[in-house]
């Protein structure tokens, strides 16, 4: 491909939401602009929030695309995959590839990503214990799935749950374990969450919580997850079949290209609301990055945080004010929302909550404004409770001692 000299270079590392998302934002700013995206997956970009779905047979190859070959060239976006940053040099603004090809940038995107946290579990290394995390996993997966199996999903959050699901369409015994004391604790309280695991089990997968897994256990390949007595510490471990684990149990940014990049990081790349990192020419984007303290690692910031940091490295002001963590569940066809914070930490906080046959919702105040929400079998009110959290509505006029969950709903539709 021949650039013009007077086009202004912007490399992009990392071919997920984030990386996309900043290369749009990009060419959308400045159409002339000479954009390159390095991905390590040998496959164009997709969507990896719906490898559950993939996974379950729900959609098929073709559909996990961001976008078709043709879409990069016609917003003159030079995309190479399979490929490894081996170097960057932020003084002369320079990545080097392991295959030794050279790119030189004048505002460079890390969007990079996270990878899979895998406890110190004793066994871990064991054939058949596995993540779920690119493609190439879910076709791994897919494949020892075509021929039923014990499964055991460690993990009782989002994914751990949509693996599960997935999983048990092909016929496999699925067993999930939950190390904290009821599914999905960063999403739901325990009244949502004891719904949600009767949901799951009239569905023939089995749920234990809580299950600490001790180790993994097989000879030459996994053949069963040894969790600690369930009543007490005295009782003897309990071994669970299992010819496959499927280990979820959240994520790590992936800090090596930014460390080498000599930018600052905690957790993940610290940035500012623009996605800048101490180099104001280095910008983070996606599940590689950390904004006031918070690594989201979920689809919708990143999409947001690639956007911001490709209109403001072109020169468009962009900031990113935050986004209240919110989450559905895909795959097992069970209606759930979450978003914003679900139980009470402050003096100012009051939660209303009820059953609404089998269904359940959960709505959380401070001073009178709407931050938080689970709303399990009722997902019509996601778009209006979304609606008033983004717009911090103020409910102090309806709240009393008194007030009934109908009384808000009311008020909210």
């Amino acid at each position: 491909m021949t650039m013009s000299l007077n086009k202004t270079r912007f490399l992009i590392v990392g071919g997920g939401i984030a990386g996309v998302s900043a290369a749009e934002a990009i060419h959308k700013v400045d159409p002339s602009a000479d954009i390159t995206l390095i991905s390590g997956e040998p496959s164009l970009p997709y969507f990896r929030m719906n490898l559950s779905r993939y996974l379950a047979g729900e959609i098929n190859r073709d559909q996990l695309d961001l976008h078709k070959e043709g879409w990069y060239l016609e917003n003159h976006i030079n995309i190479i995959v399979g490929a490894q940053v081996h170097n960057i040099d932020s003084e002369l603004k320079r990545v080097t590839l392991d295959d030794g090809r050279v790119f030189s940038y004048e505002k460079l995107i890390l969007a990079n990503g996270a990878s899979p946290f895998v406890p110190p579990i004793r066994g871990k290394e064991l054939p058949g214990v596995m993540t779920l995390r690119s493609l190439e996993d879910a076709e791994r997966i897919i494949q020892i799935c075509n021929h039923p199996a014990n499964v055991v999903c460690i993990g009782g959050g989002l994914l751990g749950l949509e693996i599960a699901g997935a999983i048990a369409k092909h016929g496999s015994k699925v067993t999930v374990l939950e190390t904290l004391d009821w599914l999905l604790p960063r999403q739901l309280g325990q009244e949502a969450a004891e719904l949600l695991r009767r949901k799951i089990e009239a569905m023939g997968i089995s749920v234990i919580v809580p299950a600490q897994t001790s180790a993994l256990v097989g000879e030459g390949k996994v053949e069963g997850v040894e969790i600690a007595g369930l009543t007490s510490e005295a009782e003897p471990a309990v071994c669970i079949p299992a010819e496959l684990v499927l280990i979820s149990a959240g994520v790590r940014p992936n800090l090596d290209l930014a460390k080498m990049a000599g930018v600052e990081v905690n957790r993940g790349v610290l940035v500012n609301e623009h996605m800048q990192t101490s180099n104001p020419d280095i910008y983070a984007a996606g599940d590689v990055s950390e904004y006031h303290g918070i690594s989201y690692g979920l689809w919708v910031p990143a999409k947001k945080q690639g956007e911001v940091a490709g209109r403001h490295a072109a020169g468009q002001p962009a900031d990113f004010a935050g986004d209240p963590p919110s989450a559905k569940l895909k795959v097992l066809g069970i209606d759930l929302f979450s978003i914003g914070q679900f139980a009470p930490v402050e003096e100012g906080d009051r939660l209303i909550a009820a059953m609404q046959g089998d269904n359940y919702i959960s709505l959380l105040f401070r001073n009178g404004v709407l931050i938080g929400a689970n709303l399990l079998g009722e997902t019509g009110l996601d778009p209006k409770v979304k609606k008033a959290i983004d717009a911090k509505t103020d409910f102090s006029s309806v709240l009393s001692q008194s007030t009934t969950l109908e009384e808000v709903l009311a008020h909210l539709l």
